[in-house]
């Protein structure tokens, strides 16, 4: 067996800022390797949460490699990239000239929590480049902020990060998250500047994307766990309702951190949406481009036959 390449962290400038990038060091300049009839030149550009950095898709990193070219960008504020205005818009127009500047052409665009967000802002602001998105455990609108979200706010900061630690513990993880996601999650929100974990929960209390979500004319995958109790199954629902023609998995025994939690799922369903969306596209006889005009309901019915001819499991069964 092949072992996987490693990654690596690359950088790029935009706007004159430093935007760091994780991705797969024998697929970044690949342009001809073939997995199932998608070749390298598929981009799929992950797009982490608030609080932490390109580290939480290691799993996708690593087992994506062989079907796209994967890039996880570190947002502004991250790990080596330089802060930027935390607003939607600019982390979005930030993936964008990422995009375009790895020469990506149009690519598939996942992303998870407040990167769910970014990636629907993404996606309405330059639909150009977005031939295929997935939304993890992600929604359109926040509800209003519970008890315990109240109660941090109250705490002074030289002892937020202890019991955002503990908050973490309690709403990020079902019961059987495996160890090591919890640990790297941990970690991440321990490193993450304090100016950013303040700025991406204000735009996590702030996101109201009904109207984009409902603008959006892209082939989309939503995906979320069952045992998620920050962005709960029922906002999943709701997005799917406003995204014409979307497709909804929830993934039993799993909580908000889907990609860390039961990545084995998650690679699956990014390899069979990629596959569907360029089949579905080859036999429409057109490019796989967001600006094409769908049939978004016989193409949803054509992915869906494609996509979820295999019964899902729950994680504790992969």
């Amino acid at each position: 067996m092949t072992p996987t390449p490693p990654i690596i962290r690359r950088s790029l400038e935009v706007a004159g800022r430093r935007v760091s990038y994780l991705t797969i060091d024998d697929v970044t300049n690949s342009n001809t390797d073939s997995v199932g009839g998608v070749t390298a030149r598929d981009t799929l550009l992950l797009i982490h949460g608030a609080g932490v950095s390109a580290r939480t898709w290691v799993n996708q990193l690593r087992g994506l490699a062989g079907v796209v070219r994967p890039i996880a960008i570190d947002l502004p504020g991250r790990r080596e990239s330089d802060a930027a205005d935390p607003t939607l818009a600019t982390y979005a127009d930030t993936a964008y000239e990422t995009l375009r500047r790895l020469h990506s052409g149009p690519a598939f665009v996942a992303g998870h929590s407040l990167g769910g967000a970014v990636a629907q802002v993404l996606a309405e602001r330059h639909p150009d480049v977005v031939k295929g998105l997935v939304l993890i455990s992600t929604c359109a609108s926040m509800p209003p902020a519970d008890g315990a979200t109240r109660v941090l706010g109250s705490v002074p900061w030289p002892f937020r990060r202890a019991v955002l630690q503990w908050v973490a513990r309690r709403t990020l993880f079902a019961p059987c998250a495996p160890p090591d996601a919890v640990r790297l999650t941990l970690d991440e929100l321990r490193e993450c500047r304090v100016s950013t974990i303040q700025s991406d929960t204000a735009m996590g209390q702030a996101i109201d994307l009904e109207g984009v979500a409902q603008r959006l004319r892209v082939p989309t995958l939503i995906l979320c766990g069952e045992r998620d109790a920050l962005t709960a199954p029922a906002l999943s629902e709701r997005l799917g309702v406003l995204i014409a023609g979307s497709w909804l998995q929830i993934v039993p025994a799993a909580g908000h951190m889907l990609p860390l939690e039961a990545p084995e799922l998650v690679n699956r369903a990014l390899a069979d949406f990629v596959h569907a969306v360029t089949r579905t596209a080859a036999v429409a006889g057109a490019p796989p481009v967001a600006t094409r005009r769908y049939d978004l309901r016989g193409a949803a019915q054509r992915l869906v036959e494609m996509l979820w001819r295999r019964p899902w499991r729950s994680a504790t069964e992969t």
